[in-house]
């Protein structure tokens, strides 16, 4: 016999070493190659080409089944071995279809791998590998519909024929909507479910079931019952047949079961000896069924409850048998029973004389109409009066019976009573008050007039922005009439700009009671105008805040002298700053130049020490002592007056430099801190910041007595951050509210206005900690829009 080739192609390198040494046994065969998974089993059977390729099923990359297909196009010569775990008839029926020619289980390896091969090659029928049970019978059902004898040679054709039958029902099963499954032995084994049973318990396919024990699979089972169910139905053959069973099921692997309901039956399978050696399950949710219906009862009893609890009763009336019939809710409403035969005439006698008349009238229109809806007084012997509400009507025209109900409204009507004597007295209360507030209303009328006088604009606005007063003075400041701007809010007519969001003024209020600065508004004719305003709280007599007071005085002309004089005032900086910078140059260009000339001319003569007395030399070494003595102080003038680093270097090296040097003059530690992204700034900016850094220094070592001083300038996209601070014994608070002289002082005031001139602003921090001074500059040259620019002070 010629050589056979075999190629083993399987993920486990330990299979594949077993596989190996059972192949091995037989001389004239030959293994080829191994495969580590499916792709490297088509590469190597299509370079290989070997006679029989045993192939696992479950491997990476391409599992058996769709390596098998490949492998049956690249190398059709070779015949395919299935040699898998997995013992189930689709697994079989599979491997068949993708052109295996045998299949044999890894348990069986050492039986049947041989005989598989030998058949394989000498081209007989398919070899199925039989699967033995535990009681060591042969299992066609559970794990094969076909099988070959290996030990006779013989087709097996009847048993493929089984084959395809049992796989025809076997698809019955898969497509029928009930859950359907077959489980095996004592241990209750599954051995086939269809998808409506895995859908059923919530898993997510059939490997979660096949092979396994129900009490493995299905662990949330225990203790519901079904256990003792099916070892009673395989020990006793008898079939149990549940319905509307509940059942809790972990259908979403969360470890939460859920309830169902099922209509199900156990079936015994019994072999051909009759004896006992399965179960069939047939199963039907009824769930929604289930649930359904009990909420249909809950709300039944619900209804009933609320038809208690809301003193409702029902009846039915038919005319023509001269019968009615009225619930046990209403029979309690109207102290009557049921097997009482006088009950009609209790009820007519309980009745109200006066509303009689009124309630045989409807009933006897109903008649006609098939509706009726009318109340009545009922006088009952244990709870006094009661009022009664009768809505009824035919369900159709066609029957002569009338349903309705009738509601006891005894509480609505008391209500009802309750509510007119309110409104009375009420109304009697409000006739009163409105005397009063006509009173008040004179009253505040007269003072009115008085505000009339004023030449101040006077308005009040409430608390949600409404006006709702409007003097003359602001009639003769702003141009509307009062009746044009009552209840209108004062944004819409005055545009007004405030200095800070109003939300702050407004909180200010609440907190202080006032609150004063300055307004641009509008006037009528569209022109704007600054206002010196004033508010005051106006709260009611329990001290309820109920708007603001707000006093306006035109300061229009006087912002504009400000205004006149802040410009002159700026240009005056800005001429002096020219000056100082022309002035430093010039000692620079000349006197520093001459004293350069003069130094090395005295150095010259120096040189000619042999041929000078002594006293001369001497001259000459104190005379160029002098010189350079006059160079640096004339250097450090200069510089003071206008650094040439600020317009050589930028501001960094600028502000170094006099920092240093205030340093050694001062005997003051300065901490410095230049943002490293300063880089350069426009000429006006910094000289600005030079010049601030310069007054805050000079104010800190003349005024403040701190040791130390702190700098830190800062920039980012929009604007730069100088903050100059101390630990000094800051600015007294009496000098901050008497004289004023934070504001008027002539250093303060040049930092403000070098502020101003650029658009940024100026705040100064003072309490007893010390002083901090920050101005915070636009990196683009603006000027402000604003006509003024104070400092902030806060202590």
């Amino acid at each position: 016999m010629s050589s056979v080739r075999i190629l083993i192609a399987d993920d486990h390198e330990v299979v594949r070493r077993g596989v190996r040494s059972v192949l091995e046994s037989r001389k004239e065969w030959d293994i080829c190659g191994e495969a580590v998974d499916g792709r490297d089993a088509v590469d190597k059977a299509r370079k290989l080409k070997p006679d029989v390729v045993v192939l696992d099923i479950s491997m990476p990359h391409l599992n058996g089944f769709e390596a098998a297909r490949l492998i049956r196009k690249e190398a059709p010569q070779s015949k395919i071995l299935i040699l898998s775990q997995h013992n189930v008839s689709e697994m079989i029926q599979t491997a068949l279809d993708v052109g295996a020619r045998a299949y044999v289980s890894k348990s069986e390896v050492s039986r049947d791998l041989l005989p598989a091969i030998e058949a394989i090659i000498h081209n007989r029928s398919p070899f199925i590998s039989q699967i033995e049970n535990n009681d060591g019978r042969t299992s066609a059902s559970a794990h094969t519909a076909s099988s070959v004898s290996t030990k006779t040679g013989d087709p097996q054709s009847s048993e493929l024929d089984l084959l395809a039958e049992r796989n025809h029902l076997r698809e019955l099963f898969m497509q029928l909507p009930a859950a359907i499954g077959v489980m095996s032995g004592p241990e209750h084994r599954w051995t086939f479910v269809n998808p409506a049973y895995v859908r059923a318990v919530g898993r997510g396919s059939d490997k979660a079931l096949l092979g396994k024990p129900i009490r493995e699979s299905l662990p949330e089972l225990k203790g519901q019952g079904f256990f003792e169910l099916l070892d009673e139905v395989y020990r006793g053959g008898v079939p149990f047949v549940g319905t509307e069973m509940k059942v809790n099921l972990d259908r979403g692997a969360s470890g939460q079961p859920e309830e169902a309901f099922f209509n199900f039956i156990y079936q015994p399978v019994r072999n051909q000896a009759g004896a006992v050696e399965g179960i069939f399950v047939h199963a039907v949710e009824v769930t929604d069924h289930v649930l359904a219906r009990r909420t249909m009862e809950k709300n039944e009893t619900r209804l009933r409850l609320a038809q208690t609890a809301a003193q409702i009763g029902t009846w039915e009336w038919d005319p023509a048998g001269k019968n009615n019939s009225l619930s046990s809710e209403l029979h309690h409403m109207f102290g009557t029973e049921a097997s009482d035969p006088e009950r009609v005439q209790k009820w007519m006698s309980r009745v109200f004389p006066e509303d009689m008349p009124k309630v045989q009238a409807a009933m006897q229109e109903s008649l006609k109409t098939g509706f009726q809806e009318f109340e009545y007084r009922y006088q009952d012997p244990q709870r006094g009066l009661r009022w009664f509400y009768c809505k009824g009507r035919k369900f159709s025209q066609d029957e002569s019976r009338l349903f309705g109900i009738v509601l006891d409204i005894t509480e609505r009507k008391q209500i009802a009573e309750a509510l007119r004597n309110a409104h009375n007295e009420l109304e009697s209360r409000v006739q009163e008050r409105t005397a009063e507030l006509q009173r008040r209303t004179e009253e505040v009328s007269a003072q009115a007039e008085l505000l009339n006088l004023a030449n101040d604009a006077i308005f009040v606005r409430t608390l949600d922005d409404k006006i709702t007063y409007w003097n003359q003075g602001a009639e003769r400041l702003y141009g509307w009439s009062r009746e044009e701007v009552l209840q209108k809010a004062p944004y819409q007519v005055l545009r007004t700009e405030f200095p800070q969001p109003f939300e702050e003024i407004k909180a200010q209020l609440l907190r202080d009671g006032r609150w004063q600065g300055e307004l641009t508004h509008s006037k009528r004719d569209g022109s704007r105008i600054i206002v010196a305003s004033r508010w005051s709280m106006w709260r009611a007599p329990d001290g309820k805040p109920l708007g603001f007071l707000e006093v306006n005085s035109d300061i229009t002309e006087r912002k504009r002298a400000e205004e006149g004089l802040r410009t002159i005032s700026g240009r005056l900086l800005q001429m002096q700053d020219e000056e100082r910078r022309r002035i430093a140059r010039e000692l620079h260009d000349s006197a520093g130049q001459t004293l350069v000339a003069l130094d090395m001319n005295l150095s010259s003569i120096q040189r000619e020490a042999k041929q000078l007395s002594a006293q001369t030399l001497k001259t000459c070494s104190e005379s160029l002592e002098l010189v350079k003595a006059l160079s640096r102080e004339l250097r450090t003038i200069s510089h003071l007056l206008h650094p040439p680093l600020l317009d050589e270097a930028g501001l960094p090296s600028a502000v170094r430099w006099y920092v240093e040097g205030f340093g050694e003059r001062s005997k003051i530690a300065v901490n410095l801190e230049l943002d490293a992204d300063l880089g350069r700034l426009s000429s006006e900016c910094e000289t600005a910041i030079f010049r601030i850094v310069q007054e805050c220094l000079t104010n800190i070592h003349r005024h403040s007595g701190s040791p130390t001083a702190g700098i830190r300038i800062g920039r980012t996209a929009r604007e730069v951050r100088v903050e100059v601070r101390d630990q000094g014994k800051g600015i007294s608070v009496q000098k901050q509210r008497t004289s004023g002289s934070l504001k008027r002082g002539v250093g303060i005031q040049g930092m403000q206005e070098r502020v101003r001139q650029l658009g940024g602003r100026l705040e100064i921090h003072s309490g007893k900690d010390g002083t901090t001074v920050i101005a915070i500059l636009p990196t683009e040259n603006r000027a402000s829009d604003s006509p003024s620019t104070a400092a902030e002070v806060a202590y």
